[in-house]
Parts: C-alpha cells; structure tokens; sequence
C-alpha cells in the first residue's frame, strides 16, 4: 500500500481494466468497465462542438472509454481529479495522452486548462457540459464529493457571468427602445450628499425587521430602494428618494409596476437598458445609469456606471457616486432566511411560499449560521465586498442592518439602533432638484432632433455594411465554384479582402457592434475540429457563415433602430401645440403603454384635446390603471411552481455530504409547509439523520412513516428513494427475507430493479427465479448487455454452458467489440 497518499496499488480484473481499488472498488468486476459505461452513459458524453467537465477519470478508464468510443467533433473533455488519484492515473496515461483533445488536471488548475480551450465559446453556445465519473458518483474515495461540489457551483458561477455579459440583444433592444426618455445622466449626482447617510432597501427577507427603525428616523435618511420593493413600501407609507431599477426582463415591470406610483416625490435612476414599459410610463423626472448609445458619439458626454449584477449592486454603487459618507443596507440578505423565504413579506416570491429546493450554496450570516444561497446572489456579494473596500478609500462606511444577511467582505454588521445618523434635515428632494437641468418643450425637441440625426447618419453607415457583406457572400461562393463558372479566380480573393479591410477600418466601432449583436451566429465558425487538415469546403462554409452574420447581424440592428426612430419621431409629435393623436395611440399600443397618456397630459396641460380623442384618452387612462391592479403573470408563475421542486435532490446531497446541521435545518424547514410530499421529505430527511447516527431502528422507522402516507402525500421518487434506502439497510444487516420484500416492490416501480430482485432470490437459492426475473427483465431492456453477460455467468455456474455461450454470443451479435463477452466465451 502506498503510505504517502492513502491510495492503493492497481488492480487488474478478469476484463483487462487496471483500476484502484480505494477509487471505484469492484464496480467493474462483473461487466467490466466498457459495457458498464455504455450502459451508464449512453450517448451523454458524446455531443458533438461541446466542452466536457467531468470529475474524477475511473481510475483512467472513463477516458480510454471516450477514446475507444470516439471523440465527437469538435469536442473536448476536461478530467478532473483530486491531486493525490491524479498523480496515481498519470501512471497508466498513455505516452502522449489518451487524446489531443481529452485532458486531464487538479481542481487548482481547471479553469486555466478550461479557458485554453475557449470555455467562454462553449458557454455562449450552450455546450459546456458538467458530468461525474463513477468514482464521483459514488464517492468511496471521500474527496470526490465535496470536489463534485464546489465544482458544479464554480461552472455554474462561469456560465451565469458569462452569460450575463453577453446578453447583449435584450440590453441593445432596450437601450434603443429608452432613447427618448434617457435625457438625463446619473453622472450629475456626483458627490451631492457629502456627509450624509443613506440605506440601500433590497427585498430580502430582513428589509421587514428594518422597516420600524427607517420609518422612525426617515428624515435623517436618504432612502434608496429597489424597484421590486415599492408594492410593500406602499403598503407602509413610505416613499423613497430614489428608486433604482436595472432589469431589462419584461418581469421587472411585473415586479416593480407598483413604484409609478411614486413619481410626484421620488427620482427614477435606472441603468440605460432598463426595461421601457417602467421608464416609457414614468410621469416623474429620471437618470440613467451607462451609455446612451452603443457606438461613440458625443451622446455619450456624461456617463457614470454602476455595473450590477444585481439592482442592489447598483443601488450602492450610486451611493458611493453620489459621495455618501454611510451607507446602510437593509433587505440585502443575499441569502435565504432560514424558513427557506427569499424575499421580504408583500413580494410575489414570499405569498408564493418557501423555496426550499432552490438553494446550492451555503454562506455564514452576520448572526453565526449557514444559510443557503444561490450562485447570482453569491456573485452579488463578492461585488459589494469590492464596493465597500472602494468605499473605505474614499471615506465612505458600508455597514450592514441585519444579522440574517450574508457576511460581506468589508462590510460591518452594526444593529440599526446603533447607527449613529447625521443632525442635518435638509430634505434630499431639494437636493435631486439642484442637480436636475431644466426641462422644457424645447429642450425636448432639440434633444430629440439630435438623436434622431445620430440614428440616421448609424442606419447608412449600418445599410452599407450589410452591402458589402452581400458583395463578399457572392465573392465567397464565385471563388469556390458555387456561383458560375468563375471558380478559383484570386480576383474573388482580393475582393473580400478589400471588404474585409473596408468593413474594419470606414465604419469606426460599428462592426464590433454588429458582432456583438451576433456572436453566436459568429462563433459558429469555432464549431468542429479546429486542429484538423482542412479543405476548400472548409474554408468556404467559414466565409459563407462570418458573412452571412455580418449580413444578418446588421439587418437586426437596422430593424431595431428603424424601431428607435419611429419611438422619437412619436416624441416629437408629443410636443407639437397640435398633435397626431393617431401617431401617438399608435405608438402608446405597440409600446403596450396606456400610461403613457398620463405622462403627456401632465407634461402638457394646457394643450386642448380634441372632442373625438377624449374618450380616447381616457381609456388609455383607464387601461393604465387595470395593468396597475392585474395580477401579474410572474406571480401566476411563481404560485403554480413546486415549492418542493429540488428538495430531495438537496436531501440526498446533504446525506452523502453527512451535512447533519443542514439536513435538521431543512427537516425543520419541511416540517412548517404545507404542500402534499412536505411531510414524507421531513421524515425522509429524519431518516437520512439516523442513519448518519447509526440509529438503524430510527431510520426504519421514518422509513416506514413515509411507507404508511397515502399516494397523495408522497411522490413516487421519495417512494422509490425510500426503498431503495430500506433495500440498503436490510442488505447491510443480512436480512435478505426482508430485503426480498422490498426488491420485489421495487420491481414493481420500474423494470429496471428486476436485476435486484433476481439477484436476491439467486442468493436465497431460487435460481429459477431469478433466471426468469432475468427473462422479464430482457424482454423489456433487450440491449442491456450487462445483464445478458450475468445471465450468462450464472448458466455457467450451473454448469449449463450452452445457456451461457448463448447469452455471450447474444452479446457479441449486438455488440462485436465487446470485450467482457469475449473473454468470458473464450473462457468457456
């Protein structure tokens, strides 16, 4: 035995395969390795233009697997293994590796081997696959588990970021949609509140125990709240200073609808993407956070950013902006309270109750436990953390108001009662007003002008692009003969590379625009083996599909900002002494912003509205006000979906994990809901309890609990799960009469516990049972060659070789390559 690492020597099995006992013990003893992954995984693994993560190797065998099957095109896997098995399996690699395109490293070095081979393209295209060995399945070897872990939060971390920062066509969709109403920059609150405090309102589940404390004090404070909260702030009778909304989603006016309500008092800062039907209904003053364009222009003269990912992140960014010395936070849990709620009372998430599936991350409280979060929450978290060591060189303290929230780096948990706020009550309104320009019909207009000259000057510049992009495609399929008979003339050649070169040097930024736009019709080119011998086919689909998203990509924009100046144009209809009240209903319809009749009444009340649009009018108003009171289509979602979705899946980690703190808390957590399987996943977790206690007769008894509830108050996977645990036990105990029992009840829940069944009643002596538990089974899985080749062992300790050379031979009709059946009938 190898004493420096724990890990024993290899073995070799009667199939060939050389395998560490301390990793997959005897899981390939009776079908060998092959035919027992070709069972497991099928076709899993074997996607073409996919990135495979995969923990743990099967002690070398997963990926000789890959290899032998065939690695797909275009995909690449990433073996990960602990350190101590990694330095193990490097002794049985081959010289060169097992594949150019299969590789192998420590959990410190994944993301640097992963990034080497584009991992971001895999993301943006949707293939990055996690998958886990036996070995991790398993977990005999003990690290795998918390590997499989802290793996699948670290990808799932990558992805969300990266697709986050790609999310381009909503955020350009949006940002033109908000062209006409994003006026006014957030840059001019730079440093207005020097030397006062404010709090940041997020809608976590403490922003209830805070409430009491801001209401008391609230003229000492500057209230800066997320949009999502406004329904519960109205329900207290408090209004903020400001109001902060980034969500481009259609949601976030589901959401959030309830803050137009505020518009007399309350200043709308929003990021430039922000979703229009909020902005476009907005009847008070806004700014707005980024870019007003996505091009260089002179547009973009004032900008300030205060990236999210959250709307809380941006909330406290603009604080720092606008020169805050403190700054309170007060419902930004970033974590789940422990009764399993993510949001604060009054928000659509709490009346649709506990999500107690959701969670896969756990991170300690300012109070001292562990609470669950999510990966989007636990990137919030990291953002702040830098925030609040940025707020600290500039003379600003971030503390946090609750100790349910999450612990932050930099940010200090201080008892709201402990604050200590600043004498002064000049109202914040009076300063918003200071930092506000003047707003007028003309200052509109000549607004408006500008912009709409801006998109004209983009839209030729934009219809040229696509031009030569049509010009090249032609090229493209003339040089390589599929277009006349022209084929391989360098006259082609040279004329895509003058459109090339004109493409990136006549159109300043527009081109990286337009890929943006368009990166996944893009990187389509990095789809199939980018290492092989490539031929003129090749190279002709290549231009084919980079022009062809040229071509595309441009037409999208183009809609969008033939979109954008119609929106404009509309705006600038509003402002005449006589407008178009056609244009305008137009435009206010397609929008679906019946609001928007208030905004132009209020910002023209003296302009007469003719008799035959009145009643117009006023059933705009009247739209605007049943889109207030409708229930939204969010809430409906959220009501109908399982609050018990993921709970067992969390249960079952949680005990292999031997997470016992978490599974009492979660057992607790079910114990207080009320939906149908509640009750049997609170006994299932008492059970996962005892048995990680070795308090068998408790564990069989929650078992039995969960046996005893009606169909109605257990689902079928924690009826399957609970068998599947009392097989286990009776297995472990020798109680093979019992152990029967529940096999043959298993069997009767899915065709796929028939090998179980047969095998208990071979060991209890009933060969002719099993073997026709075994006929059952094949009639309904005829390709399990597993299966076929135990069948066949046991005719042949029978001493019935016929029976047996029929099963192996089955096999090898199915599958020729087989080599567990191979060597087995050679045996015979």
């Amino acid at each position: 035995m190898d004493i420096d690492n724990g890990i024993g020597p290899f073995l070799v099995n009667e199939f060939g395969d050389r395998y560490l006992y301390d990793i997959n013990g005897p899981a390939f003893n009776k079908a060998g390795s092959s035919s027992v992954f070709s069972k497991h995984y099928g076709n899993e693994l074997f996607a073409e233009n996919s990135l495979y993560i995969v923990v743990g190797s099967d002690s070398g065998l997963l990926p000789q697997f890959v290899v032998d099957t065939g690695v797909p095109e275009g995909s690449y896997y990433l073996f990960i293994e602990p350190e101590e098995v990694l330095e193990k399996v490097y002794a049985v690699v081959p010289e060169g590796g097992f594949h150019k395109k299969i590789f192998m490293t420590s959990h410190e070095n994944w993301l640097a081997c992963a990034e080497q081979l584009s991992c971001q393209n895999f993301v943006y295209l949707g293939q990055l696959k996690f998958s886990q060995s036996f070995a991790a399945l398993d977990g005999r070897y003990s690290p795998y588990l918390p590997l499989s872990t802290l793996l699948k939060e670290e990808l799932d971390k990558l992805s969300w970021q990266l697709q986050a920062s790609i999310g381009t066509r909503l955020f350009l969709i949006r940002q033109l949609e908000n062209l006409a109403e994003n006026q006014v920059s957030a840059a001019r609150l730079k440093d207005a509140f020097r030397g006062r405090t404010a709090v940041v309102l997020g809608a976590g589940p403490s922003l209830d125990e805070c409430l009491p404390w801001i209401l008391e004090n609230r003229q000492h404070l500057a209230v800066v709240a997320v949009s999502r909260i406004s329904r519960r702030l109205l329900s207290v009778g408090l209004t903020p200073d400001i109001v902060v909304s980034v969500d481009p989603q259609e949601v976030s006016f589901d959401v959030s609808k309830e803050m137009l309500q505020f518009w007399e008092k309350t200043l709308f800062v929003h990021e430039y993407h922000v979703v229009n039907s909020l902005l476009g209904q907005w009847r008070g003053r806004s700014m707005f956070i980024g870019k007003r364009v996505p091009w260089d222009s002179s547009l973009n003269d004032e900008i300030v950013e205060c990236a999210g990912p959250t709307v809380t992140n941006s909330a406290v960014a603009l604080c720092l902006w606008a020169g805050f010395e403190k700054v309170g936070l007060c419902g930004v849990d970033l974590c789940f309270s422990r009764e399993g709620h993510t949001h604060a009372k009054g928000s659509y998430e709490r009346e649709a109750g506990a999500q107690l599936g959701r969670g896969n991350l756990w991170v300690e409280t300012n109070g001292g436990w562990l609470a669950e979060t999510t990966a989007d929450y636990h990137a919030a978290a990291q953002q702040i953390g830098v925030l609040a060591e940025r707020a600290a060189k500039q003379g600003c303290l971030i503390v946090s108001l609750s100790e349910s929230a999450a612990q932050i780096s930099g940010v200090k948990y201080i008892p709201a009662h402990e604050v200590g706020l600043c004498s002064e009550i000049e109202p914040f309104g009076d300063i918003l007003e200071t930092r506000l320009p003047l707003e007028s019909a003309e200052t509109r207009r000549d607004y408006y002008r500008a912009v709409i000259a801006e998109l004209l000057q983009v839209q030729k510049s934009l219809r040229e692009m696509k031009k030569l992009s049509l010009e090249a495609l032609k090229a493209n399929a003339t040089f390589f003969g599929l277009r006349g008979k022209d084929k391989g003339n360098p006259k082609h050649r040279m004329r895509m590379e003058r459109i090339e070169k004109k493409l990136n040097n006549d159109f300043a930024d527009l081109p990286g625009l337009v890929k943006q736009l368009g990166i996944r019709d893009f990187l389509k080119m990095t789809q199939g083996d980018q290492d092989r011998e490539w031929d003129e086919n090749d190279a002709e689909r290549l231009g084919r599909i980079y022009y062809e998203a040229y071509r595309d990509s441009s037409s999208r924009l183009l809609e969008m900002l033939d979109s954008a100046v119609d929106r404009l144009q509309s705006r600038l209809e509003e402002e005449n002494d006589r407008p178009d009240f056609a244009l305008l209903t137009r435009q206010w319809g397609q929008d679906a912003q019946p609001g928007r009749s208030l905004v132009w009444m209020d910002k023209h009340p003296l302009i007469p509205v003719p008799a035959e649009w009145q009643q117009e009018l006023q059933l705009l108003a009247r739209d605007y006000e049943e889109q207030q009171d409708q229930a939204p289509a969010y809430s409906r979602r959220l009501q109908k979906k399982q609050k018990m979705t993921g709970v067992l899946g969390k249960l079952k980690v949680m005990y292999r994990q031997r997470q016992k703190d978490a599974l009492a808390a979660l057992q607790s957590n079910l114990e207080g809901q009320d939906a149908d399987d509640s009750i049997a996943l609170a006994q299932l977790a008492a059970a996962y309890l005892a048995e990680l206690d070795e308090d068998q007769d408790c564990a069989l008894e929650a078992y039995q609990k969960i046996l005893d509830l009606g169909d109605d108050k257990r689902s079928f996977a924690v009826l399957e799960e609970t068998l599947k645990r009392l097989l286990g036990l009776c297995l472990r105990s020798q109680d093979l009469e019992n152990a029967l029992l529940i096999a043959e009840s298993l069997s009767h829940l899915s065709v796929t516990y028939l090998p179980n069944y047969a095998d208990l009643l071979w060991l209890l002596g009933d060969q002719r049972g099993a073997l026709d538990k075994y006929a059952d089974y094949l009639d309904g899985v005829p390709n399990d060659h597993t299966a076929m080749i135990k069948v066949g062992r046991y005719y042949q300790s029978l001493g019935m070789s016929d029976g047996a050379r029929m099963m192996f031979e089955m096999v090898l009709q199915q599958d020729q390559d087989n080599l567990t059946a191979k060597v087995l009938l050679e045996n015979l």
